[in-house]
């Protein structure tokens, strides 16, 4: 089984990449900015061409959280307008997509962990983005997981 993963130099990049070598028989392509920049999603559809993935875990992300306040066009293209293009890529390459979301698009005011059905209400321009993200993976693949942080 091929699977993709963005963010490779990333925090949560880095770790997967320690995680797989107990996964000898799935192979795992990381993929850094160099490989995808995903404020530049145009070649998307050739890196599914080219490795034919049966999975994708989208770990890349704008999480400069303050300095996404200066530059809230950047963060939306990298959180939600390119995670919503790997949705549909996934959906059209029958890959299955694991985004990787945060705890941000909730409001923060919870005294106890957060749970799937509680309301989302972010308090700032990355959890704002990182939301938009979440409903265009779902609004072009409904398959896909998210998981938030």
């Amino acid at each position: 089984m091929k699977i993709l993963v963005t963010g490779s130099n990333g925090q949560l990049g880095s770790e997967l990449k320690d995680l797989v070598t107990k996964y000898q028989e799935h192979e795992f392509v990381f993929l850094d900015r160099q490989a995808f920049a995903l404020d530049q999603p145009s070649t998307l559809e050739d890196l599914f061409i080219l490795h034919q993935p049966q999975y994708f875990i989208n770990c890349a992300a704008y999480t400069a959280v303050d300095k996404a306040e200066e530059e809230s066009e950047l963060a939306m293209m990298i959180n939600a307008t390119t995670p919503g293009l790997i949705a549909g890529q996934c959906k059209k390459h029958h890959c299955k997509l694991i985004h990787i979301s945060t705890d941000y698009v909730f409001n923060g005011q919870s005294t106890s962990p957060f749970k799937i059905t509680d309301a989302t209400g972010p308090q700032n321009v990355y959890g704002k983005t990182k939301l938009e993200g979440e409903r265009r993976v779902m609004a072009e693949n409904p398959d896909a997981l998210i998981i938030r942080t």
